[in-house]
Protein backbone atom coordinates (compact mmCIF):
# COMPACT_ATOMS: atom_id res chain seq x y z
CA UNK A 1 0.00 0.00 0.00
CA UNK A 2 1.10 3.47 -1.34
CA UNK A 3 1.68 6.00 2.22
CA UNK A 4 0.97 9.52 2.08
CA UNK A 5 4.54 10.34 1.70
CA UNK A 6 4.77 8.25 -0.81
CA UNK A 7 1.80 10.13 -2.35
CA UNK A 8 3.52 13.64 -1.95
CA UNK A 9 6.67 12.50 -2.99
CA UNK A 10 5.04 11.52 -6.33
CA UNK A 11 3.05 14.36 -6.74
CA UNK A 12 5.88 16.62 -5.92
CA UNK A 13 8.31 14.29 -8.86
CA UNK A 14 5.26 15.38 -11.20
CA UNK A 15 5.43 18.75 -10.33
CA UNK A 16 8.96 18.71 -10.34
CA UNK A 17 9.40 17.33 -13.66
CA UNK A 18 7.24 20.25 -15.30
CA UNK A 19 9.41 22.94 -13.52
CA UNK A 20 12.88 21.45 -15.17
CA UNK A 21 12.14 22.12 -18.41
CA UNK A 22 11.40 25.91 -17.75
CA UNK A 23 15.50 26.78 -17.69
CA UNK A 24 15.84 24.40 -21.28
CA UNK A 25 12.99 26.63 -23.23
CA UNK A 26 13.64 29.68 -21.81
CA UNK A 27 15.87 31.56 -19.83
CA UNK A 28 14.68 31.91 -16.32
CA UNK A 29 15.80 29.67 -13.79
CA UNK A 30 19.27 29.18 -15.82
CA UNK A 31 21.89 29.48 -12.61
CA UNK A 32 20.28 26.82 -11.06
CA UNK A 33 20.05 24.62 -14.17
CA UNK A 34 21.74 21.80 -12.89
CA UNK A 35 19.85 21.29 -9.89
CA UNK A 36 16.45 22.27 -10.94
CA UNK A 37 17.00 20.35 -14.26
CA UNK A 38 18.18 16.78 -13.13
CA UNK A 39 14.18 14.92 -14.61
CA UNK A 40 14.75 17.01 -17.48
CA UNK A 41 18.46 15.82 -18.33
CA UNK A 42 17.73 12.17 -17.89
CA UNK A 43 15.10 11.73 -19.59
CA UNK A 44 17.18 13.76 -22.91
CA UNK A 45 19.82 11.27 -21.60
CA UNK A 46 17.22 8.15 -21.55
CA UNK A 47 16.11 9.55 -25.63
CA UNK A 48 19.34 9.92 -26.62
CA UNK A 49 20.45 6.28 -25.55
CA UNK A 50 17.15 4.29 -26.28
CA UNK A 51 16.71 6.31 -30.02
CA UNK A 52 13.29 6.35 -29.41
CA UNK A 53 10.40 7.92 -27.29
CA UNK A 54 9.93 11.28 -25.84
CA UNK A 55 12.13 13.20 -23.49
CA UNK A 56 9.57 15.21 -21.75
CA UNK A 57 7.34 11.68 -20.66
CA UNK A 58 11.11 10.46 -19.55
CA UNK A 59 11.72 13.10 -17.38
CA UNK A 60 7.99 12.92 -16.13
CA UNK A 61 8.56 9.29 -15.54
CA UNK A 62 11.75 9.80 -13.86
CA UNK A 63 10.78 12.70 -11.80
CA UNK A 64 7.95 10.29 -10.49
CA UNK A 65 10.09 7.85 -10.26
CA UNK A 66 12.51 9.84 -8.39
CA UNK A 67 9.43 11.36 -5.89
CA UNK A 68 8.79 7.79 -4.89
CA UNK A 69 11.88 7.00 -3.66
CA UNK A 70 12.24 10.11 -1.78
CA UNK A 71 8.76 9.62 0.16
CA UNK A 72 9.75 5.77 0.70
CA UNK A 73 13.18 7.12 2.85
CA UNK A 74 10.77 9.84 4.42
CA UNK A 75 8.63 6.97 5.61
CA UNK A 76 11.46 4.98 6.78
CA UNK A 77 12.81 7.54 8.27
CA UNK A 78 9.45 8.96 10.14
CA UNK A 79 8.78 4.99 11.02
CA UNK A 80 12.05 3.12 11.43
CA UNK A 81 14.97 5.44 12.82
CA UNK A 82 14.47 6.57 16.40
CA UNK A 83 17.17 9.15 17.97
CA UNK A 84 17.57 8.05 21.45
CA UNK A 85 17.00 11.00 23.67
CA UNK A 86 15.86 13.96 21.10
CA UNK A 87 11.85 13.34 23.24
CA UNK A 88 12.77 13.27 27.02
CA UNK A 89 10.07 11.05 28.54
CA UNK A 90 10.84 12.07 32.15
CA UNK A 91 8.91 15.31 30.70
CA UNK A 92 6.01 13.39 29.90
CA UNK A 93 5.81 11.07 32.70
CA UNK A 94 5.73 13.93 34.91
CA UNK A 95 2.87 15.78 32.99
CA UNK A 96 0.87 12.41 32.93
CA UNK A 97 1.11 12.09 37.21
CA UNK A 98 -0.11 15.84 37.14
CA UNK A 99 3.55 17.55 38.52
Amino acid sequence: MISISQKKGVLFGVIWSFIAWVPYYTDYLGTIRHVIGIPAALGLNLELSLGRGDAFIYSILLGAGLGFIFGSIVDFVKTGVKIVGLFPHKKRRLFRRGL
